[in-house]
């Protein structure tokens, strides 16, 4: 029996143990747990309303005061239209426009008063509306000659005897309150005294409070309050007329003016108060702290004597905190008691159950341990083994290692065997020509003739150089040495394996094709492993062509960064199917027998491999061509081969 069947076994025991009880128990837990959900937000919802009616009951309470404020500030001005009704210099001046006398006179008197009572601007109208005398005659402002004719303020006093009006200055562009009172003479009307006062020190006192106060008129858009990103934005869309009535009397005539603030009503709670949220863009919309969209209670009521409504926004997330806590400690109380009833009965359970399980435990417990002991000699026992395993593939490995190592070596000497035909003939030549030219050194010397014994000597010595050129390359070309990678020449590659076929190219007429590239190539390789694949390729290439009538070894070479090839082509009859797909396979050839072992491709194949290249063959139009593609190597360090 294994580990993990005995803990499977005690696992099944412990659940027969406890399986029914645990089900009844969890399913009086799920009860529990409702009636305390249920409970804590029944007390949440009663909560919630009791703290946000305290919270409503309290902003009434300050929307008299702020309403009082408003009203005050109103109200304080009233008197002012009324005098200038009473002086006998306005009065004159209506009756006689232009006497420059009296505009002077009314004009100094309207400052002086305006200065006194500490309105924005005194002013006196015709019966057309233009402006004969006001307090701001001296100031770049000055309402002296401009015609107010379309304001509702006018429109009001001519028609009503007085007039209203909140809006934004066409001269000053200064928002004000506009109070206007008809001006009679003999029981006629001559004109109209206005005051515009201005309400800038009621919207400083509210800034400092930490709720939003804000006035609306009877379109619903605001223009005073507290918070100033919303002045003379609107509440709610506006009607076609109300825009045109707007538009038409220049009230809000102001950059973003009658935008919708976009206050969203959540629960309507009375005919005066409500729940709103705020659009994201506002300045109380959701932040890091408070992912959430906050919700405020909006109360208002009617400004008397107006058509305004005053309101108050106060974030009710303070009343939803107070009642989060109330059911919180509700659940939490019903949890702790309901908590202490379980851990009774389940501590009774436990006890019973945990003498059982003790006593199974020790049992399994003494068995497993048997099992283990067993477990672990198998474990000892396959461990040796699997050394012994690796041990006899590294020596395997080694083995194969060395048995590639003579493969080279000996496609080494199987290349050399292939030359050694051209090979002599290349050293029996400069050897008879050594013979002829010693025996006339020799006869030149006997005759004193000592100018051409010079010249003899001097051919003598370059054959003697030309023949140790060819023996040294040979002597490298078969040296046995482990690889030693570098940055090679590629030039320098190619024309030494060149050096060492060029017998039989000149024997079989064959044209050779290379340019030397513009640009040094490198690749990086072993020097002399390079030269003896590309000996071999040369050779193929050689053997191909031995039965046809034009024979050209092309060799090209192509560098970029990552990589070089080597290109390698023949005029020969090119490579059929089946010899491309077994080309790199060991002792596969396609020469006649005895002309070769089919070593040559694998053997090259291996070392371009080693070198972390490849080598593959093809046709092209003119034959077959067997491509070596190198990583490309810098130049520094690079082995110049001789």
């Amino acid at each position: 029996m294994t580990p993990s069947t005995q803990a499977s076994r005690a696992g099944r025991l412990a659940a027969r143990l406890s399986a029914r009880p645990w089900v009844t128990q969890g399913i009086k837990i799920i009860l529990l747990l409702s009636l305390i959900t249920v409970g804590a937000w029944r007390v949440y919802l009663y909560a919630e309303r009791i703290e946000i009616g305290d919270m409503r009951d309290s902003a009434q309470h300050r929307l008299d005061i702020y309403e009082s404020a408003v009203t005050s500030a109103i109200a304080r001005y009233d008197y002012l239209t009324g005098l200038l009704n009473l002086n006998p210099d306005v009065i004159a001046l209506l009756r006689h426009p232009n006497d420059p006398v009296l505009i002077d006179k009314v004009n100094r008197y309207l400052a002086a008063v305006n200065a006194d009572a500490r309105t924005n601007t005194l002013y006196v109208m015709d019966l057309q509306g233009t402006t004969l005398a006001a307090s701001n005659w001296s100031t770049p402002i000055s309402f002296v000659g401009a015609n107010f004719s379309f304001r509702p303020y006018f429109i009001d006093a001519m028609k009503n005897g007085h007039g209203t009006f909140y809006g934004l200055g066409t001269t000053s562009k200064q928002a004000g309150y506009f109070y206007a009172e008809r001006i009679y003479a003999d029981g006629k009307p001559i004109g109209v005294a206005t005051a515009k006062i201005d309400l800038d020190k009621v919207e400083q006192v509210w800034k400092q409070s930490t709720e939003t106060v804000m006035v609306a008129d009877a379109n619903g858009v605001v223009f005073l309050t507290s918070f100033p990103g919303w002045k003379f934005k609107a509440l709610h869309p506006l009607t076609p007329q109300a825009r045109e009535e707007i538009a038409a009397t220049r009230q809000y005539n102001a950059p973003g003016a009658l935008e919708l603030i976009g206050l969203h009503q959540v629960e309507r709670l009375s005919q005066n108060a409500s729940i709103v949220a705020l659009p994201q863009h506002s300045r109380f919309a959701a932040s890091a702290s408070n992912p959430f969209r906050p919700e405020y209670l909006l109360v208002s009521r009617p400004v008397s004597g107006t058509d305004w409504h005053i309101m108050i926004l106060s974030n009710v997330t303070s009343a939803r905190v107070a009642a989060r806590n109330a059911a919180f400690d509700t659940a939490l109380g019903l949890a702790f008691v309901s908590i202490a009833v379980l851990y009774v009965l389940q501590r009774r359970r436990i006890i019973s159950q945990r003498l059982a399980m003790e006593e199974t435990l020790q049992r399994l417990n003494d068995e497993l341990e048997r099992k283990v002991a067993r477990r672990t000699e198998a474990l000892s026992r396959s461990n040796n083994s699997l050394r012994s395993e690796i041990t006899r593939h590294k020596q395997t490995e080694a083995t194969l290692k060395a048995t590639l190592e003579e493969l080279v070596q000996a496609g080494k000497m199987a290349a050399l065997g292939q030359m050694s035909a051209g090979v002599t003939h290349e050293l029996n030549q400069p050897l008879a020509a050594l013979r002829t030219l010693s025996d006339n050194a020799l006869m030149f010397l006997e005759r004193g003739r000592t100018g051409e014994t010079q010249d003899n000597l001097r051919m003598i010595s370059e054959l003697i150089e030309r023949m140790g050129k060819i023996t040294a390359q040979l002597k490298r070309f078969a040296r046995k040495s482990p690889p030693d990678m570098r940055a090679v020449s590629v030039d320098t590659a190619i024309s030494n394996a060149l050096f060492l076929i060029e017998p039989r190219l000149r024997k079989e007429s064959v044209t050779l094709d290379y340019a030397k590239p513009p640009v040094a190539s490198y690749v990086l390789a072993d020097a002399n492993r390079l030269e003896q694949v590309l000996v071999n390729l040369f050779a193929n290439a050689l053997d191909a062509m031995a039965h046809s009538e034009h024979r050209q070894l092309s060799v090209i070479v192509q560098t970029d960064a990552e990589r070089s090839t080597i290109t390698v082509r023949d005029t020969g009859d090119g490579l059929s199917e089946a010899a491309q797909a077994h080309l790199f396979e060991p002792f596969f050839t396609t020469k006649a027998q005895g002309a070769g072992l089919g070593l040559g491709l694998a053997i090259s194949a291996g070392i371009l491999r080693e070198f972390g290249g490849s080598l593959r063959g093809t046709n092209w139009d003119g034959g077959a061509e067997f491509i070596v593609t190198l990583r490309t190597a810098a130049q520094n360090n690079a082995l110049e081969t001789e």
